[in-house]
């Protein structure tokens, strides 16, 4: 189960939580490199880009996550490329950051689409909900 199914949905809490694994992982090398052109239609944003070591960190080790973000702060587009010798089938995804919803105090994405791999990929997100720290009720994402 570990080594077969679990790779197979690999990576889909960072879809949902990546601005703050840039923060929260230690071993990932975070740099911003400027304008950029974006990867999917026109114009351009900041690229944040947050790679891995191929020795450890990360869900699956040598990743590279490539983050487009615009003048709001928020990510418009990504392009990730899988890490060197991990047993997952789509090699890269460029997707596009869609339907931002509040979650509490946070803000997030809940649909991404693009392509992986060249073909058609949505990763998107439901029923998602936060229980603040001290608090014993969820709050749902609007």
């Amino acid at each position: 189960m570990k080594n077969e199914i679990d790779p197979s949905f690999n990576n889909n809490q960072y879809w949902l939580w990546l601005p703050f694994h840039a923060c929260w992982d230690t071993a990932a090398k975070v740099e911003d490199s400027g304008m950029h052109k974006l990867p999917m239609g026109g114009g351009s944003a900041r690229r944040v880009v947050m790679t891995y070591p191929p020795e450890g960190g990360g869900y699956t080790p040598g990743d590279t996550w490539e983050m487009y973000v615009g003048p709001d702060n928020l990510i418009e587009q990504l392009l990730w490329r899988r890490g060197p010798g991990t047993p997952i089938i789509v090699k890269i995804v460029i997707a596009k950051w869609l339907d931002y919803k509040k979650v509490g105090p946070l803000l997030v994405s809940l649909d991404h689409r693009g392509t992986g791999d060249g073909k058609p990929l949505r990763i998107f997100f439901t029923d998602v909900a936060v229980k603040l720290a001290g608090s014993d009720r969820w709050v749902n994402a609007q």
